[in-house]
């Protein structure tokens, strides 16, 4: 049933309180912040490999330490913002990322030394922090409960076609600038800033859009360090447990995908004697078709996990996922032919797994204390992004190409196991309709 007193967003039904306009920057939000924190990961092989000369061997291993520095940040400071977030409200806090984000692409093309550059990494991570933990809020925040599946699947397809187009489009525009007489550099510049420029734009979108919370009396006397500790405390019930599992393996699916991916197809064109740039242009066609191909199975997903328990649906995500990363990451190259279905089934497992984790956090979450559930759920989400970082550029240095994704599948392959023990311990949530 849904409460009539809501404001139906297309066939959403939106919270009583949620405007349409509160509906619509949310949609924004969703297209635009994945794009904006995955670019730069895709970009890190043209700026090692042009801008600063970083020798290809090394390139695995250079990634994975600014990745862990990223990540430290993430972690640092994910759980405390989705707790601020229940203090001050989500509009501020999700703006103020935009703007730290923004700096970040700034800065990142004009770095001189690997330390310059994984400084203005971790500027850029502060602001990652808060849109992680900010906008997945909001995202639990504004749907009501029969319409929850439906409107995170339409923006897990709005994430997919924004990250498309930004790595497509960015991507394309460096090897056109290129070709057109820009210098290498010079062109990688005015792409990654431009994207900085997005951000900017996205703060102000947000700020003016979405909704500014009535502060609940609760969580101003709660103290902070209270809100993460009943965050964490959350996942005494096994679903939640679960989620947090999932949240650890999905949000390092982006970091795979989005850099080891890249680098991997830079190397592999280069071994055949393309240039950076149409190595790097080859690899943002690749990438899109990954993330976009699968949305419309996203759709019908999501209609889906509004009928099935949530915990079902997370089975059949996983199990894609394992069947799609194995597989891939068995590859002798990522530019072959075969490489599109199976890069389908492949992001297939992405989307649907960033589905069914974000349907069942935003489930069972106590209202409460959503913001600080959130916390930490992304959290979780952060050691896994730490660990598919780290662990997979050495991976890709020391053993193989494939070896981040092959590294992601078994970590699917856990997550299926524990789901199904989920499923067949606790049976079927109270709620599920059918």
């Amino acid at each position: 049933m849904h409460d009539a007193n809501g404001t139906k967003l297309g066939y959403i039904w939106l919270q009583p309180g949620v405007s349409r306009l509160n509906g619509w920057t949310l949609l924004y939000v969703m297209f635009v912040s994945i794009g904006l924190l995955v670019f730069l990961n895709f970009q890190q092989p043209y700026v090692l490999e042009v801008m600063l000369g970083i020798p290809e061997a090394e390139h695995g291993r250079v990634i994975a330490k600014m990745g862990l520095v990223h990540e430290i940040v993430l972690i640092s400071l994910v759980g405390p913002f989705g707790a601020l977030s229940d203090r001050i409200g989500r509009r501020p806090v999700l703006a103020m990322g935009y703007l730290f984000i923004a700096a970040g692409y700034m800065a990142y093309p004009f770095a001189t030394s690997i330390l310059e550059l994984t400084a203005y990494r971790a500027i850029f991570a502060i602001g990652a922090a808060a849109i992680i933990c900010t906008f997945t809020t909001v995202l639990s925040d504004y749907p009501q409960e029969i319409s929850r599946g439906k409107m995170v699947a339409l923006g897990s397809i709005l994430n997919g076609i924004g990250l498309s187009l930004l790595t497509g489009v960015g991507g394309q525009v460096i090897n056109q600038l290129t070709e057109s007489g820009y210098d290498p550099v010079v062109a990688g510049r005015m792409a990654i800033t431009g994207v900085g420029l997005v951000a900017v734009v996205s703060a102000v979108a947000t700020s003016l859009g979405l909704r500014g919370e009535t502060l609940k009396l609760e969580h101003e006397k709660i103290p902070l360090l209270t809100l993460l500790k009943e965050g964490f405390g959350a996942a005494r019930n096994p679903r939640i447990a679960l989620a947090y599992a999932s949240a650890f393996i999905a949000r390092g699916d982006n970091v795979v995908v989005g850099a080891y991916l890249s680098l991997w197809a830079q190397q592999t064109g280069m071994a055949v004697n393309l240039t950076a740039a149409e190595a790097q242009s080859k690899a943002a066609l690749l990438i899109p078709l990954i993330m976009a191909a699968p949305l419309p199975l996203a759709a019908l997903f999501g209609y889906l996990n509004d009928k099935l328990d949530r915990v079902t649906g997370l089975i059949i995500a996983s199990a894609l996922g394992t069947v799609g990363y194995l597989a891939f990451g068995s590859l002798d190259s990522p530019l072959l032919g075969i490489a599109v279905p199976i890069g389908f089934v492949l992001g297939t497992g992405m989307i649907t797994s960033v589905i069914s984790s974000q349907t069942l956090i935003g489930q069972e979450a106590d209202p409460r204390i959503t913001g600080s559930t959130l916390g930490a759920f992304n959290f979780f989400g952060s050691v896994g992004t730490l660990v598919a970082t780290v662990l997979g550029g050495y991976l890709f240095d020391i053993w193989t190409a494939g070896g981040p994704f092959l590294m992601m599948g078994i970590g699917s392959l856990l997550v299926l196991i524990f789901a199904v023990y989920v499923r067949l311990r606790h049976g079927l949530a109270a709620n599920t309709r059918a």
